[in-house]
């Protein structure tokens, strides 16, 4: 509270104060320029004023707002980018390559091993929102030069645009690729049962 209240002191002060120009200054850009950002400082110490006039009023809906801001900017803060996916996935092919190929799930191995091609070929491409960020498979390099690759025919369209996303970022994580790192030494088919059949076999 006390700082609130040193906030709104300082901005009567600055309420207050009116910078004196010289007289070959007035009625030209500076004093207009001065005008201007007097209103703007106005304006701002209506907005702070009132804002904590209603915090105090309503504390619930103010401590709502101050959590769902601090959660937009943390998303922001936390963002992730292709690095943040590559140390995952050299993580995987770190693991993976200490189990034996019995052990290790054959779907998560081929998604990853699809992945890691896919970034040696560069057609790994990135969108950042802000608070998040989406992976996706494009056709072509950058570097690549043929005429296909700058046709707009031939470029991936917005209504199947949602089969290339491999991967959602937020919060820090990349989170398809964490889901899958949870089963990739999990082999569906190491435990299933040999047929009569087979066994005789």
């Amino acid at each position: 509270m006390s700082a609130a209240r040193s906030g709104i002191s300082a901005l009567r002060k600055i309420k207050g104060f009116t910078p004196r120009l010289p007289q070959r200054l007035k009625g030209g850009t500076v004093e207009k320029w001065v005008k201007y950002w007097q209103m703007v400082v106005k304006d701002y110490k209506e907005v702070f004023v009132d804002v904590i006039k209603e915090s105090r009023e309503k504390p619930v809906k103010a401590a709502f707002y101050i959590s769902f801001l601090s959660g937009l900017a943390y998303a922001f803060r936390t963002n992730p980018d292709k690095k943040d996916f590559l140390d995952n996935l050299q993580f995987y092919l770190n693991e993976s390559a200490l189990l034996s190929d019995k052990i290790r799930n054959p779907e998560v191995d081929a998604h990853y091993t699809y992945m890691k091609e896919c970034f040696d070929l560069q057609l790994v491409r990135r969108i950042s929102l802000g608070i998040g960020s989406f992976l996706w498979i494009d056709n072509y390099s950058n570097d690549c030069g043929l005429f296909k690759t700058s046709c707009s025919y031939l470029k991936p369209q917005f209504l199947t645009f949602h089969n290339r996303i491999v991967d959602v970022g937020c919060f820090g994580q990349w989170w398809a690729i964490r889901e899958k790192l949870k089963d990739f030494d999990i082999n569906p088919e190491e435990w299933k049962e040999e047929s009569p059949a087979e066994k005789k076999e």
